[in-house]
């Protein structure tokens, strides 16, 4: 069973840190993870590459890093203006929304 990581409501550059710890200690210690979204009201792109990030790292661990369920509209938004929906390879796309691109 995965192991659930809340993430904090502000993942921003000023508060990434600890969050970054935390979610690397969570990948030493389980072998499947699941990030829960749901919370965060503020976030910049440091939160994406740090989610882009640990899952590269897991994959290359043999592990399993997923979203609980598909990032909601503001972080959608948010992968628009970072560029992440430019020409978005399946895989991605399955990551970040479950399948289907929000329209």
């Amino acid at each position: 069973m995965a192991q659930i990581i809340l993430v904090p409501a502000t993942v921003t550059t000023s508060s990434v840190v600890p969050f970054a710890a935390d979610l690397a200690s969570q990948l030493e210690q389980h072998d499947a993870i699941e990030l829960d979204l749901s919370a965060v009201v503020e976030a910049d792109v440091s939160l994406l590459q740090l989610v882009c990030a640990a899952r590269r790292q897991a994959e290359r661990d043999g592990k399993s890093l997923r979203l609980a369920q598909p990032v909601h509209d503001a972080l959608a938004a948010l992968l628009g203006r970072a560029g992440f929906l430019t020409d978005i390879p399946s895989a991605d796309q399955n990551f970040w929304f479950h399948g289907d691109l929000p329209r």
